[in-house]
């Protein structure tokens, strides 16, 4: 009986923990949250949009940093933190795979691939 209580005392707190860390994550963008969203059950997978821009950082090996407002196909915004293999041309669309703020994959899309209500926040 007391490891049945045990038991269920574990699985409350985990499945706690589990919500309280995606909220926390919700609106970040950044290293530890992209790990958090990765690992957590909870956070589901989805696709945003964004417009290239300048690279926020480039590191010596030529990797580029992206931070940016990346929109889903409903309009809800949020930042997005990613890196692309090299510097990417300016002004292309976007569709990134994420699960939360981790981005999984990328890939450049037409405009006309673009969600309108995407469009109308992004440009």
């Amino acid at each position: 009986m007391k490891i049945i209580k045990v038991l269920v005392s574990i699985a409350v707190f985990s499945g706690l923990a589990l919500f309280g860390l995606k909220f926390y994550t919700q609106g970040a963008s950044g290293e530890l949250p992209a790990v958090i969203d990765q690992l957590n059950p909870l956070v589901t997978k989805g696709e945003v949009y964004v417009k290239t821009k300048q690279p926020d950082e480039v590191n010596s090996y030529g990797t580029a940093k992206y931070i940016q407002k990346a929109v889903d196909a409903n309009g809800n915004e949020r930042e997005i933190e990613f890196n692309g293999i090299s510097v990417l041309k300016e002004d292309r669309y976007l569709k990134l795979t994420n699960k939360g703020a981790h981005v999984e994959t990328y890939e450049e899309v037409s405009r006309e691939a673009v969600p309108e209500k995407v469009l109308s926040v992004i440009g």
